[in-house]
């Protein structure tokens, strides 16, 4: 018999291998998808403020919308592969510190997948942990954010950490938990000041353990993990202190964009959308049909908090839960947002799967065989993006093969001009480009100036969503916006649309069109771009009227 169970295990260890590798895959491969080209705005910040950091001269990163952690992080890692390389663009290049940020990112989330698989294995089962690591492998917001060379995926991994070792905690309280509880926290405020939520866990857990620990003794755990923690703050993040007044205006800046406050033109696209539906929409598609099972196995643990009375189960859910409650709340709803507890609803999804296996072995196997089927579908199908060029990138060779060098190309402001340099004479110099300033108030000047620009233009370059996505829907404060998109896609302006690049997710022949997505999750790795041509070279005053009338 015990020869028998030590087989299972490990064929059950064999099975997480493979699902490691499989998510390690998924995550490092082409990670250069855009060339060096910064498609993604935060990640042109990561790597300037990591070239500006000169150890031991200079450590003032001098960007404080995220922590020093990841930026030192970044740099350190840089300064390996120069030493080992004997390369200075690891530390220097821009396009290479990118590397270097999608390297760490792409390891976080590997590592992710396995603490969600302890994660789970501590609150269930072994089985439960290894459906849980399966479905978060396959997750198409965590393959996405591998890719992309910021905070999610650290702030994701510090997450689950946090979870796992505040849930060991509850098994057994120990000083060392304490210490490294604290220190992740702090490393986790060091990253992004978010992190603030995730003292939920040791807190709560603490608080629930107070009859057996005694009032002393949780009073003292809980003042030691606040003042480790802020020791470890400061440590990875010394500037937020140090440069206490331009972290406190970039602290204030954030926060008025999140909750509204402060309207900026990029989050212009949350306008008119309702808190919780807008993020639970989403969800389809960050994590697909497991949402479903995920909303069935948190209804299932709740019944089982209420019912049997499991704390430890309870500790688990209040953070996934406050978590969106609270952000969920905010105006500003980037997918993003919504990343750390993607591990939690992976958990609660396993969950389910394993109850209703349990339940009705027959029925539950072939419900469990279909969604696990569903899911590796989708994160394939997302996958396939890193598998061909960037649409940027393609349409990019586009025209440089068939627009003729001096063509004056309009493109809009706020987001990524086409062409990008691709080397030799390919170079956007070769074009007489003018950037459409499209956010500008509208009134009878604009009007004007769409009428010239557009009579003057050769082609137009739509090159994402972006602006045309959120404005075309806006007709109270951008009337003549909306009305210049819509006739601009009509074809009623003199532009005709000559090429289109798109790269949809897709597998095995399916296409799944995800401009239903919330902005960002498209518009950085896979946008739709368009090129539209002036084929009836219509005079200002015509244009004028069209736009007017």
């Amino acid at each position: 018999m015990i020869t028998y169970i030590r087989r299972f295990d490990l064929k059950l260890d064999g099975l997480l291998v493979l699902i490691l590798f499989l998510a390690g895959f998924l995550r490092f491969y082409n990670l250069n998808w855009d060339q060096g080209n910064f498609f993604h705005p935060d990640e042109r910040n990561i790597a300037a403020a990591v070239s500006r950091i000169d150890f031991f001269e200079n450590l003032n990163p001098q960007f404080f919308a995220y922590g020093g952690f990841s930026i030192y992080l970044a740099r350190v890692v840089g300064e390996l592969l120069r030493l080992t390389t004997n390369h200075s663009g690891w530390v220097s290049d821009w396009g290479k510190i990118d590397l270097v940020s999608r390297f760490v990112s792409a390891l976080a989330s590997l590592f992710t997948v396995l603490t969600t698989f302890f994660l789970a294995k501590n609150l269930f089962d072994k089985k439960t942990g290894l459906l849980a690591a399966f479905l978060i492998t396959f997750f198409p917001t965590l393959i996405q954010s591998a890719h992309f060379g910021v905070t999610e995926s650290l702030i994701t991994l510090l997450v689950t950490l946090i979870a796992l070792v505040s849930l060991k905690l509850s098994d057994r309280f120990s000083w060392r938990l304490v210490f490294f509880l604290a220190v992740l926290l702090g490393v986790g405020l060091s990253t992004k000041t978010s992190a603030l939520s995730f003292y939920l866990f040791p807190i709560v857990v603490l608080l629930f353990r107070s009859k057996r620990l005694g009032a002393s003794r949780v009073f003292l755990s809980i003042y030691s993990l606040l003042v480790l923690s802020i020791l470890t703050f400061f440590v990875f993040s010394p500037y937020s202190f140090l440069d206490w007044q331009k972290f406190r205006e970039s602290m204030l800046y954030e926060s008025g964009v999140v909750v509204g406050r402060l309207k900026v033109v990029y989050v212009l696209q949350f306008e008119n959308t309702y808190p919780y539906f807008f993020q639970v929409k989403n969800f389809f598609w960050q994590i697909g049909p497991v949402f479903f099972l995920s909303l069935v196995g948190l209804f299932y643990a709740v019944y089982r908090v209420v019912f049997y009375r499991q704390l430890k189960l309870l500790a688990f859910l209040l953070f996934p839960v406050f978590y969106f409650l609270y952000v969920g709340s905010w105006y500003a709803k980037f997918i993003r947002y919504m990343v750390p507890i993607i591990p939690f609803l992976a958990v609660l999804g396993a969950f389910a799967l394993r109850e209703g296996v349990r339940a009705n072995k027959r029925f539950g196997l072939g419900v469990a065989l279909v969604f696990l089927v569903l899911t590796a579908f989708g994160g394939l199908s997302f996958f396939s993006i890193y598998t061909r060029p960037q649409t940027r990138i393609a349409a990019s060779e586009w025209i440089y093969d068939n627009i003729s060098p001096g063509a004056r190309i309009l493109q809009e402001h706020w987001d990524d001009g086409l062409p990008v340099p691709m080397g030799g004479l390919r170079t956007p110099e070769v074009y007489s480009i003018e950037q459409l300033a499209i956010y500008d108030a509208d009134n009878q000047q604009k009007a004007l100036y769409y009428s010239e620009r557009l009579a003057e233009g050769d082609y137009v370059v739509i090159s994402s969503r972006r602006l045309y996505g959120t404005l075309i829907n806006l007709p109270h404060p951008y009337p003549l916006t909306s009305r210049y998109y819509k006739l601009l896609f009509q074809g009623d302006l003199g532009y005709k649309k000559i090429s289109e690049f798109s790269s949809y997710p897709g597998f095995l022949g399916i296409t799944i069109n995800d401009d239903g997505s919330e902005e960002t999750f498209q518009v950085y790795d896979h946008p739709k771009v368009i090129i539209f041509e002036n084929s009836r070279h219509y005079r200002a005053e015509q244009i004028l009227a069209r736009l007017t009338q």
